[in-house]
């Protein structure tokens, strides 16, 4: 085959390629855009609105109870451990504006131990560092008990001192 003969073919060739390439080209240009007008007069999706706050349920809350520290008595029937409770809100709706009372107990124990915290906004105010007589090698645990709107009442003041300034004189 002459050398020209092949020039030319590779040329066609060349040619015929560029075509489909321009012919791919336009015709992206074409329907891709029709399809992009047609997402842009259709509705778009719009997420849920999220719920409103509520004060949170029970069932809301988990509460890990962390053991910082022990010390059994050297019979070992008893042992004292310090610990730290770690909650957790797994519910899906914001919290209210007014605080509320998680309620729980710590069991393992050698008696269920009464224990709450509050949340105010997004802060929990806990107790660090609570200490509990087990026997050895308990495991503690937490449940949550209710959930009460409000914070706590503040505890009254020990016997022996005077009243808040703002009560009103005794007749």
């Amino acid at each position: 085959m002459p050398v020209n003969t092949i020039r030319k073919l590779l040329a066609a060739v060349a040619i015929i390629g560029m075509l489909a390439s321009g012919i791919g080209i336009a015709s992206f240009m074409i329907f891709g855009s029709r399809d992009q007008q047609q997402e842009a007069s259709s509705p778009r999706y719009t997420p849920p609105t999220p719920p409103p706050p509520s004060v949170p349920t029970a069932e809301e809350f988990q509460i890990t109870v962390n053991v910082t520290a022990s010390a059994c008595d050297p019979t070992n029937t008893v042992c004292l451990y310090t610990y730290t409770i770690n909650p957790e809100y797994v519910g899906l709706h914001p919290f209210p504006e007014t605080p509320f009372t998680v309620e729980y107990e710590v069991v393992g124990g050698l008696a269920p131990q009464p224990g709450k915290f509050t949340v105010t906004g997004q802060q929990a105010e806990i107790l660090k560092d609570v200490t509990v007589e087990v026997a050895p090698g308990a495991r503690l645990s937490a449940n949550v008990l209710r959930v009460v709107e409000g914070a706590p009442p503040p505890p009254p003041p020990p016997p022996g001192e005077a009243p808040p300034v703002d009560a009103p004189p005794a007749p």
